[in-house]
């Protein structure tokens, strides 16, 4: 059984959350935005044996401690190819919006559309939804009915699309073909703010308005 917890990191409180199987503590980190010593110390406080580090995009919000996180854990880092450019930029962006941003490796792993990402009993899909950036993805973890949506969805809204490489077009398209057709009681686990399920969006978030299961 999976366990999660998340943690609101960061000037924009970003939620990093830390997933892990209970039996064999193999879990992941999705969006070490910043903070790294409080992420750290609640990965050694859960025991949870890190695996990989998982980006749903690459503003520097969610991947600011990503380096840290590989050196604490000596584990990959990992995101869509079309957003490794944005990681490689996290710096600059940072300073552009006023907050400090460490400098981030390459990745190591590519992710792609369909593609499963395994770590122990913990089995993630990655389902590739652009919009918000280029190389936006969520990650399904289908046993525990969860989807940690990033800035694609979230509880009443929907992710920006004023920056580069976003596209309201792309992002509702993303929603509506790639999350709706989702069981409504899946849980979305968004990049900021609180969690919600698929049916509860479908049902009241205004921009989803409309869209047809």
């Amino acid at each position: 059984m999976a366990e999660i917890i998340a943690i609101p990191v960061g000037a924009l409180e970003v939620n990093c959350y830390i997933v892990w199987d209970r039996a064999t503590l193999d879990g992941v980190i999705i969006d070490p935005g910043a903070d790294a010593g409080e992420i750290e110390a609640a990965v050694k406080e859960n025991g949870v044996k890190v695996r990989c580090v998982l980006n749903t995009h690459g503003h520097f919000d969610h991947v600011g401690a990503n380096k840290a996180m590989k050196a604490a854990f000596k584990v990959p880092v990992a995101i869509h190819p079309d957003d490794a450019p944005l990681m490689a930029d996290a710096h600059e962006h940072g300073i552009f919006f006023g907050v400090e941003t460490p400098k981030q490796a390459a990745p190591d792993i590519l992710l792609e559309d369909g593609q499963s990402m395994e770590f122990g009993p913990l089995k993630f899909k990655v389902i590739h939804t652009p919009g918000h950036t280029r190389g936006g993805v969520c990650l399904y973890l289908e046993g525990a009915k969860a989807l940690f949506t990033g800035d694609t969805l979230f509880a009443g809204s929907v992710g920006r699309t004023d920056f580069e490489g976003g596209s309201m077009d792309e992002l509702m398209s993303s929603i509506s073909r790639k999350l709706l057709s989702l069981d409504d009681k899946v849980m979305v686990l968004p990049g900021h703010g609180p969690s919600s399920t698929i049916g509860e969006e479908r049902m009241t978030n205004p921009y989803l308005a409309g869209i047809k299961r």
